[in-house]
Parts: C-alpha cells; structure tokens; sequence
C-alpha cells in the first residue's frame, strides 16, 4: 500500500471532438495525436477542473502527468495553467486502451466490449486486454507513488484506462472495470490505496 503522504488523483479528458461525433479513436497516429482534440466546451471543462483541484488543496507543486493523444495532452497543459503548475509529463502507457477494429467506428461498440470484459471472455476483434492495460497503468501508479512523496500527482488519460486503473487502486478485478461510476469529461477523482504492493507486480 502506498505510504506516500500527498494524493494520486485521475483526470479524465474534456470533451473531445471524438467524443461529440460519437466515435472511437484509440489507435495511435495523426488522428489520435494531433486532430482529435478537445472541443470549446472539453477547454471549458478542463479549465474547470483546475478550480476544483485548487479548491482542494492542490497546487503549484502539482506533478501531471499525462497521455499524449491530443485530448489528453491539451486537458494536461490548461489543467496546468489553471493550476500555476510546471508543464505535463508524457507518458505513453497511459494512452486510450486500443480498441482494435472498432478504432474509428461508431462508440456503441463499448457495450459489446464492455460485456466480454466482464465475462472474462476473449476479445477476438483485437481488442487490447483488460489484463494488458492494468499491467501499463500499474506501472504509471509505480511512477505516480514515488512521486507523491514529494507533491500531489494527477494522472490525465482516457476513459477505459482509468475505469481499469480506478478498478485496481479499489482493490476490484479489472474485469469488473464499468462497476466503478463512470468518469465523467474532465473530472478529477482520487485513486484508491488498495492496488497490490510493488513486491507484487510482475
């Protein structure tokens, strides 16, 4: 269990134009890099979302770190501002989970890939892995713990990767990911101290 003495919280992206037309964007390239990125309303949002985290305490000294998918990355760089904060730390392993055959399709495929998470199936569709993502958002917690020594720590990324890191920090099977409220655009929510002990993970 974490003995760190200032809080982990996750940030979920404003709202994205991906989010507005109903798609899915999650394989890594230009689309998700660079064009999809927030709307007005997800700047609004994140900006937003700063306020919050002053009102909590967090301030200057704040570590964010974040994906670098554009929705992500620009969530990061306002929340930042917002704050007075240093500039947003990268982190690959905290990209969107991939969702396979459905990148660039309609979001209504979530439901079907939502429900063979939880029935601990297969994905036969390409679909990155329940087990995959908790093992790189695992990590990122490793990064986020040590850091948290010494100052509060935000982690800004996607949907699915916080609802299976959320899941983790509760002590839950990541499979049981959608059990836990769905995040919201731009909400800030503390992590749990009940992941497994670094002496624990593989």
């Amino acid at each position: 269990m974490p003995t760190a003495p200032h809080p982990v919280l996750v940030l979920r992206h404003g709202e994205s134009t991906a989010n507005v037309e109903g798609l899915i964007a999650s394989a890594p390239g230009p689309r998700t890099l660079v064009e999809v990125g927030l709307t007005e309303r997800g700047r609004e949002q994140a900006r937003a979302a700063s306020a919050v985290a002053r009102r909590a305490g967090l301030g200057t000294d704040t570590v964010i770190i974040t994906s670098d998918f554009a929705r992500a990355r620009q969530t990061a760089e306002l929340f930042a501002t917002g704050l007075g904060a240093g500039a947003p730390l990268l982190d690959q392993r905290l990209r969107e989970r991939d969702f396979g055959i459905h990148d660039g399709g309609p979001h209504t495929a979530y439901d079907g890939i939502w429900a063979v998470d939880l029935a601990r199936g297969e994905h036969t569709d390409e679909v990155e892995s329940v087990q995959h993502v908790a093992d790189r958002t695992l990590a990122v917690l490793e990064r986020a713990d040590a850091a948290a020594r010494c100052a509060p720590v935000v982690l800004v990324a996607h949907g699915d990767v916080l609802q299976i890191l959320l899941a983790l920090a509760a002590g839950m099977d990541p499979h049981d990911h959608r059990k836990q409220p769905p995040l919201g655009n731009a909400e800030l929510r503390a992590v749990g101290n009940a992941r497994p002990p670094l002496s624990s993970r593989s």
